[in-house]
């Protein structure tokens, strides 16, 4: 049995609940649970969780010849879970994935699937005209689910082992040329600027109509958050999640450096970063600063209108009300800038690929650029920001022939 399989949840001071999947009711086709409240310490919740795991496995829950793939499927979710290594929205998307899987093998016991029906659900997959990545992605799931029903005894082998795994399509790397980036700030510039001057516009109606103080929200900030946003991805390489969830306690207006140790969810909610590398502080140049100064003395006189005062806490790129701006708010905005300012079909997470291309192309080393976007580990940036340094190759040969022809002062060097 493998440690830390089922879930404990604590429920007050010395009191734990306990939960380990049993697979569905035959006849209503329900998932089942076996529960139970523990009152002590968490060791105390591990040793019930593993007593009631060592039954379920023993048959008395469930019958473990006869387990089918879709009632494995969330036996194996609940124990990624358990894990803490994964976050509950990738998860709902793997399990969104394996639905590929169980069109075709759901109802059948996982003792009786072997290495052509596996291959048959990745055919199938491409049948429907679906990508090489989504394929592949069928495969890998699959095969963690197998190694998790091989380690409960579920299953006597992974058939996934016997199949070659398809080919992922090659990621689409999109990243802007310097021209495109400095035409993009050009842009930037211009529509914060129109940003600030509808929002003294506004401003000014609402205070001629006597309505500058007393209300629930202060509709233009939120257009300058906005283009802020746009700002902090070009000077930081951020995904669009951690620069909407930054707040002003993470900008350092003094040393120029902006503190990354949060993304924000669709719904709304923060979550920590996936690795101990996603936290982590990148320096901004002074243009950004300034940008970054005048909008946060900007804002708290803004928010100051109807009863918020700015803090520490309060978010750099906020809602018309003050919080954090929606992400799918956001994502309406920035097509509209996009298309309307020549940059059609613009991701905003190309920012962040712009970033990485610009750097590593301009020779700075592989390390800073991995620490800037956060990647847990060097070879993840190499593997896919290689393409962008091109021109080390070429410069790689001209000191090799340097060396070669001038000994004496490698030597000197060395």
């Amino acid at each position: 049995m493998a440690k830390g399989d089922g879930s404990i949840t604590q429920r007050g001071r010395g009191s734990w609940r306990v939960r380990i999947s049993a697979g569905f009711e035959p006849t209503t086709g329900k998932r089942r649970y076996v529960t139970a409240t523990v009152r002590g310490t968490k060791a105390d919740a591990r040793r019930e969780r593993d007593r009631l795991r060592a039954e379920v496995e023993g048959g008395l829950k469930v019958d473990a010849q006869n387990v089918t793939l879709s009632e494995f499927i969330p036996i194996w979710a609940d124990a990624k879970r358990t894990s803490g290594k994964i976050m509950e929205e990738t998860l709902k998307g793997y399990l969104s994935v394996l639905k590929h899987a169980e069109e075709l093998l759901g109802g059948v016991p996982l003792r009786k699937i072997d290495a052509p029906m596996v291959e048959a659900v990745c055919a199938d997959v491409r049948a429907k005209g679906l990508s090489g990545t989504t394929s592949h992605n069928v495969h890998m799931l699959l095969k963690s689910v197998f190694n998790k029903a091989c380690d409960y005894g579920y299953a006597t082998r992974n058939p996934c082992n016997k199949v070659d795994s398809p080919k992922a399509n090659e990621p689409d790397r999109r990243s802007l040329t310097p021209q495109e980036a400095s035409r993009l700030l050009d842009r930037l510039d211009e529509s914060e600027e129109k940003a600030y001057r509808e929002l003294a516009d506004k401003e000014r109606r609402m205070l001629d109509r006597g309505k500058a103080f007393g209300r629930s929200y202060v509709k233009g900030v939120s257009s300058v958050s906005q283009t802020m946003a746009v700002r902090i991805g070009l000077a930081t390489g951020a995904r669009l999640s951690e620069v909407l969830a930054l707040q002003w306690r993470c900008v350092d207006l003094e040393s120029g450096q902006v503190s990354i140790c949060r993304a924000l969810k669709k719904d709304g909610a923060l979550k920590e970063p996936k690795t101990a590398a996603g936290t982590r502080t990148a320096s901004v140049d002074r243009k950004t600063v300034g940008h970054l100064a005048r909008w946060k003395s900007r804002q708290a006189a803004e928010l100051a209108k109807f009863g918020i005062r700015q803090t520490p806490e309060t978010p750099v790129c906020c809602s018309t009300t003050g919080g954090f701006i929606n992400i799918s708010n956001f994502e309406r905005w920035w097509r509209s800038f996009r298309d309307g300012n020549g940059f059609e079909g613009l991701r905003f997470h190309e920012l962040r690929h712009t970033q990485a291309t610009l750097l590593l192309g301009s020779g700075v080393d592989v390390k800073t650029v991995q620490a800037r976007l956060g990647h847990a580990d060097a070879s993840i940036t190499l593997n896919w920001y290689a393409h962008a340094m091109p021109g080390n190759d070429r410069q790689a040969a001209d000191l090799l022939a340097a060396i070669m022809e001038h000994p004496e002062k490698a030597a000197r060097t060395a």
